[in-house]
This record gives structure tokens, C-alpha cells and sequence, in this order.
């Protein structure tokens, strides 16, 4: 059976991270996880869900499916904005 999905999104996020020369930390910042639970998704460790595997691509300015297909983006787009009130997973704390 081919790759599993979490090792092409880990790729994808590698890539475009080395395409960019940004370092894990950089990278963790700009799309609102630690740099330690990046790590684990570069090495796909890690299981996201379908709405977030999606915020990390718009963080990128890439779609969800090219991402996947190791597709970089030539140019990093500007920073979004997280929300205020969220956590450093990027999801937003219970109320």
C-alpha cells in the first residue's frame, strides 16, 4: 500500500519548509503549533484532523492536495492571523 497520508503531509510540510529555509521554529510559529509536535508531523507521528491538516495549508498558501503531492509554493505568503484565543495547536480553547 503506498505512503500513509500523515507521512505525505509530513513530507509536504518538510518540503515547503526547506523550500522556504525556514527552521522548525519559524515554521511552528507561522502556523500556530511548537516546534516539537511540527517535528512530529514532519516525521508523520502525528494524526491531524481533516479541518486542521486544511488551516495548515492556508497558513502555507497552498491547497490541502497539493500539499500532499509535495507541491511548494515559490513565494511565502504573509503571516494569518491566529485568533487570540487560540492554543498552540491552533485550536481554540473550550469556553
Amino acid at each position: 500500500m503506498g505512503e500513509s497520508l500523515r507521512r505525505r503531509l509530513g513530507a509536504g510540510l518538510l518540503a515547503q519548509r526547506r523550500h522556504w529555509g525556514l527552521t522548525q521554529e519559524q515554521l511552528a510559529e507561522r502556523i500556530g503549533v511548537t516546534p516539537r509536535y511540527l517535528a512530529a508531523l514532519e516525521r508523520g507521528e502525528r494524526n491531524v484532523t481533516l479541518d486542521t491538516f486544511d488551516d495548515y495549508a492556508g497558513h502555507l498558501g497552498v491547497d490541502a492536495a497539493g500539499l500532499l503531492a509535495g507541491e511548494v509554493r515559490e513565494e511565502l505568503p504573509a503571516a494569518r492571523q491566529r485568533p487570540a484565543d487560540a492554543n498552540p495547536k491552533g485550536r481554540r480553547k473550550p469556553k
